[in-house]
């Protein structure tokens, strides 16, 4: 599961509101800077996707910290304003092999399942 750090009451309701109904990232808001994002599940884990307009690959980051997933927007001298966002990974996520993509502002991030957390089919045998 992810959690962000470093938030307010209501965004603490949220996140339980949302933990509740959907095991994977949680509304994540900001007063100044609403950085809007959607995150999908299937068996190999989570993609992220970011929508961050006037963003390249030289200004995000994505950076893993020991458990913590970090995306970050660097600010430069035109109009961006800049942005950091953490997710805590759970035990269930492989932050060794987290990949990245950047197209036309928007940000795809692909966080796997650690193997052992992974569904695998059992073949069945004929007796």
């Amino acid at each position: 599961m992810f959690y962000t750090q470093n938030r307010n009451r209501l965004d603490d309701l949220l996140t339980e509101m949302n933990v509740a109904f959907n095991d994977n990232f949680f509304l994540n808001r900001k007063k100044d800077n609403l950085i809007k994002y959607n995150t999908e599940t299937d068996d190999s884990g989570v993609t992220l996707t970011m929508e961050v307009p006037g963003y390249n690959n030289n200004l995000i980051d994505v950076i893993v910290e020991g458990k913590t997933l970090v995306v970050e927007g660097k600010s430069n001298s035109g109009n961006l304003d800049g942005f950091k966002e953490k997710f805590s990974l759970g035990d269930k996520f492989d932050g060794e092999n987290v990949e990245a993509l950047i197209v036309d502002g928007l940000l795809t991030v692909s966080v796997p399942y650690v193997e052992s957390v992974k569904p695998r089919k059992i073949k069945v045998k004929v007796g």
